[in-house]
């Protein structure tokens, strides 16, 4: 599957410059942001499927990418995604760091050059358009885009807590730590991607996961994407 999605992602890059003279349709896009804890891969996966079969075009499923955007990323700059997966690790380089690495290697790129050639990759897969985007700062990015949807799952921190611990198999306290740290690294993503903090008012649909569960949750994006006329 990962090889798949990684070919689908190499035709559409490298064909992403249109005519000058033709106007390009943008989008569809989805983008799923989370508190950590919240389900967007289940909900992502259940609902690319759903949106496919609405449409009835099997040859052109809609896809969900995550991890895709760091390969593909990495290949632009000639890297392994090892070498520029600390950006979604929500680590930074330090001013020394950054010296060494300039000096010790003639394959470096600054972590400015990195972000940017990240950007870039998120924002032409959702201009190609039939994606879910799972994190990754994808609303920050793509909020312009008139053909899409960008959907925030949250849920109480006692809640998520309680799934995290069951989950990871460490304690409450242990997944509070992890939770609030996650949190606090995600929001850091999304603000250094749209060069400001991103408010609720920057979502289409915020989900109480405590409230719906997955299936409730992708029906209901299922059906705002075809009001919209995503789908």
């Amino acid at each position: 599957m990962a090889n798949i999605l990684l070919k689908y992602l190499e035709d559409r890059y490298e064909h992403k410059m249109p005519n000058k003279q033709e106007k390009k349709q943008v989008g569809p896009v989805i983008t799923i942001s989370r508190y950590f804890g919240c389900p967007a891969n289940l909900c992502a996966a259940d609902l690319a499927e759903l949106l496919t079969e609405m449409e009835g075009v099997q040859d052109d499923p809609w896809k969900v990418i995550n991890k895709e955007i760091l390969e593909e990323a990495a290949k632009e700059l000639g890297l392994t995604p090892e070498k520029i997966e600390f950006i979604f690790k929500f680590q930074k380089r330090s001013a020394v760091d950054e010296i060494l690495e300039a000096l010790s290697s003639k394959y470096y790129k600054s972590e400015r050059k990195i972000r940017n050639t990240i950007r870039e990759v998120i924002r032409s897969i959702g201009e190609e358009g039939r994606v879910i985007i799972v994190g990754r700062g994808g609303v920050s990015i793509l909020k312009d885009i008139p053909n899409s949807l960008h959907i925030k799952l949250f849920a109480s921190m006692d809640y998520r807590v309680h799934g995290i611990s069951k989950r990871h198999k460490i304690s409450h306290h242990e997944a509070r730590k992890l939770a609030e740290d996650m949190d606090k690294k995600r929001s850091q993503l999304r603000t250094e991607f749209a060069g400001r903090k991103m408010e609720l008012v920057d979502y289409d649909l915020i989900f109480n996961c405590e409230k719906f569960n997955a299936e409730e949750i992708v029906k209901l994006i299922a059906k705002s994407a075809e009001l919209k006329g995503l789908v």
